[in-house]
């Protein structure tokens, strides 16, 4: 997506009535291989029914009835154990023009993540997409919190594949994204070390645990830990250490953003209070497996709907009554969390947020260019 883009979709996106939300979180599935500790799907909530997973025709449907998007996040359960997610990919990116996509993966089914990450890049060339592998610890811990044996070694040749990639296709970045717990919270900067030193990882970010994991002795992290980690992620940008996020526009906007977050989800953790809005209903939506829309996949509280009651008409359920009182309590309650997906709308499209945005960008280049103290 070039710049003239970006500047087209925004106009679009504030001036044009009814639209429909520009991020969208996507789960594909619930299926998965793991058992992993944090696992918030752990419930069963998000798939009351088995076998009740859109198909692609009703994928086709949905994209139909929606804007053009600014980002996708097409997620699980395991997406890739889906053998459709790269048609899945390639509707949206026909039909809404989505140019930022990004996958998680636990890395498990490595020749079938590299064979659909090809077939996606090749198929959809102006396509910045980013694969985010997980790995939460070294050997024994990783395997432990996600309860699969050797899934460590699975995820760390994934990995390497995936990195050899990027020097083929120049929009595609793959990264390391570990899930901070109780498990591994002591662990992380260990963790730092082994990542960029030995698997030569440009980018890593975290996920904290959240809601109603598996294993709810998982949410009692160390915040200090965390805050201590995200010190070392910030310095390695700045250094140059960890390159981030470089292959699209605006580029280092978004590595300002992920600095700033970092610190407002300590803040919210420390303090359990609220500090920014929340555009979830808004300019943020969740779709789960079986058609379900929610706000956000933290409020289940308030389904607005399911889309195969619309006929797949996104638009028609987002601009129903139960939307409308879901943005309103959402406003009026100063609805709060830790969940970086939105945070990230939540801090970008915010304009009392755009002074410190700038701030950061600015930080950020002179310290790339000078040296971070």
């Amino acid at each position: 997506m070039s710049i003239t883009d970006y500047f087209k979709f925004g106009k679009t996106l504030f001036f044009k009535k009814g639209s429909s939300p520009l991020y969208l979180v996507l789960f594909v599935t619930d299926r998965c291989n793991a058992k992993c500790k944090h696992c918030l799907l752990a419930d069963g909530v998000h798939q009351p029914d088995k076998g009740s997973e859109l198909t692609l025709d009703e994928f086709e449907k949905l994209s139909t009835s929606m804007d053009q998007l600014l980002f996708l996040l097409p997620t699980g359960g395991e997406p890739f154990i889906r053998d459709d997610l790269g048609e899945i990919i390639k509707i949206f990116y026909r039909n809404n023009r989505v140019r930022n996509i990004g996958v998680p993966t636990n890395g498990f089914f490595t020749e079938k993540i590299i064979q659909t990450t090809k077939d996606i890049l090749t198929s959809c060339p102006e396509l910045d997409f980013g694969i985010d592998v997980s790995i939460d610890g070294i050997k024994e811990v990783h395997d432990g919190i996600r309860g699969v044996s050797g899934l460590f070694d699975k995820a760390v040749e994934t990995f390497h594949h995936l990195k050899s990639l990027e020097k083929t296709f120049p929009k595609f970045n793959v990264n390391i994204e570990t899930t901070v717990s109780s498990y591994n919270d002591k662990y992380l900067s260990e963790n730092y070390d082994y990542f960029t030193k030995e698997l030569k990882a440009g980018n890593i970010f975290t996920l904290l645990t959240r809601d109603k994991p598996r294993d709810c002795a998982s949410k009692f992290f160390d915040i200090k830990q965390y805050e201590a980690y995200a010190d070392k992620m910030e310095k390695g940008i700045k250094t140059g250490v960890l390159k981030g996020y470089y292959t699209f526009p605006f580029s280092d906007i978004i590595n300002a953003k992920r600095l700033i977050r970092h610190r407002i989800i300590t803040k919210i953790v420390q303090t359990n209070k609220f500090q920014i809005p929340c555009y979830a209903g808004l300019l943020g939506a969740t779709v789960f497996s079986n058609g379900d829309v929610y706000p956000c996949e933290l409020h289940t509280d308030m389904k607005l709907g399911n889309l195969r009651d619309y006929d797949m008409d996104f638009k028609t359920l987002w601009n129903d009554d139960d939307a409308e009182k879901a943005r309103i309590a959402i406003k009026k309650d100063k609805c709060f969390c830790t969940y970086e997906c939105f945070l990230t709308i939540n801090i970008l499209f915010n304009p009392l947020m755009i002074p410190t945005i700038l701030k950061e960008w600015a930080v950020l280049k002179w310290a790339r260019l000078f040296g971070a103290k």
